[in-house]
């Protein structure tokens, strides 16, 4: 099935992102496991380390025991996003519309996370989150601009993740792929407020974009304890990581993701900076190596926070924006591609 485009644009108002506490080290890792788990599993945790390339994530919760509860909560680092997403853009919570939450890792099933945010920020109004990973980011903007178009009013959209509290150093739990999600993912949070298109031409997101292909394959990545598994109510929920699934499908994801936007008349080429969903570090090589773009123009922050999973493009984004790099004209090529069931989607953002 072909990519689904959306013939609407919105106007980006605000951009922000939250990560957790201080920055923790490879090294930091490393010598947890060491502490917790023993020295067999720091040791393969190091080989693995080196193939990821993430020298630093950002953790909600402690390394200093098996298990921890996390703090800061998603819905908190969610309610820092959008109230530095409403100070920027100078609007009121009850300016909003519509607050569109997507994440993985809720604070609470039901409710929805994005409930206790509405909580926090004493929100009177419309909510609603999206249980999806990498590529919910392009979901909520499908939702969201439609009814934007139509009502006029700004909307909020924020990915947040905090997976970290699903690992356990326990000796019983530890495998490869487990030691994969450990030394691979970050934690943290990243959003926007967008309103109507304002017919200009900078601050413009267009070319929404949206696709799957994971009919009849097997998830690459999956987080159990949902009511279709007994078993696991009287055990620890836990993400069962397909590493060789993923690097399978993972690259013809992202090549879905530049069809798409070369069919829509923007080569790759023609962007002056690419965000990828990035669950590397070395993804600005490996993408440069793999189309022939400049890694230069090639935004690799998973290097430094890890891979944020449903968080991911937001902060990139928002991180860019704040670097100082971007030139009035410029324009950045969304590529998102998540891993659970092989969806993928982006956009274009005019600076």
């Amino acid at each position: 099935m072909s990519a689904t485009f959306l013939p609407m644009k919105a106007k980006l108002l605000a951009c922000q992102h939250q990560l957790p506490h201080k920055a923790i080290s490879t090294d930091q890792l490393v010598e947890a496991l060491a502490k917790l788990s023993g020295r067999k599993y720091a040791r393969l945790a190091r080989l693995v380390s080196y193939r990821l390339g993430v020298e630093h994530r950002h953790f909600s919760r402690s390394l200093e025991r098996s298990v921890s509860e996390p703090s800061p909560k998603n819905s908190e680092l969610v309610t820092a996003v959008l109230r530095g997403c409403l100070n920027e853009a100078r609007l009121c919570v009850d300016d909003l519309d519509y607050m569109i939450g997507h994440t993985t890792t809720p604070d609470t099933q039901l409710p929805p996370s994005i409930a206790w945010v509405a909580e926090q920020l004493n929100y009177h109004g419309l909510f609603a989150e999206l249980r999806q990973a990498c590529t919910g980011f392009a979901s909520g903007l499908q939702l969201a601009l439609p009814r934007m178009e139509s009502l006029q009013k700004p909307i909020a959209i924020v990915g947040s993740e905090t997976g970290s509290v699903y690992f356990d150093f326990c000796s019983d739990f530890l495998n490869q792929a487990q030691l994969v999600n450990y030394m691979q993912m970050g934690d943290g949070a990243a959003g926007v407020i967008l309103g109507p298109d304002d017919g200009g031409e900078q601050g413009i997101i267009s070319d929404v974009y949206m696709g799957q292909i994971g009919l009849n394959k097997a998830p690459g990545l999956y987080l159990d304890g949902g009511s279709s598994s007994v078993y696991t109510q009287a055990d620890r929920a836990k993400f069962l990581h397909d590493a060789a699934g993923v690097k399978c499908n993972g690259e013809v994801l992202f090549e879905a993701c530049i069809t798409a936007l070369a069919q829509q008349g923007h080569p790759l080429e023609s962007f002056d900076y690419i965000i990828p969903h990035q669950a590397s570090g070395n993804i600005d090589k490996q993408f440069a190596k793999k189309t022939g773009i400049a890694a230069s123009k090639i935004i690799n922050d998973a290097r430094h926070v890890g891979n944020l999973g449903s968080a991911a493009i937001w902060c990139s984004l928002s991180r860019l924006l704040q670097s100082g790099r971007l030139k009035r004209g410029d324009r950045v090529a969304i590529l998102g591609a998540e891993a659970t069931k092989y969806m993928y989607g982006g956009f274009i953002y005019h600076h």
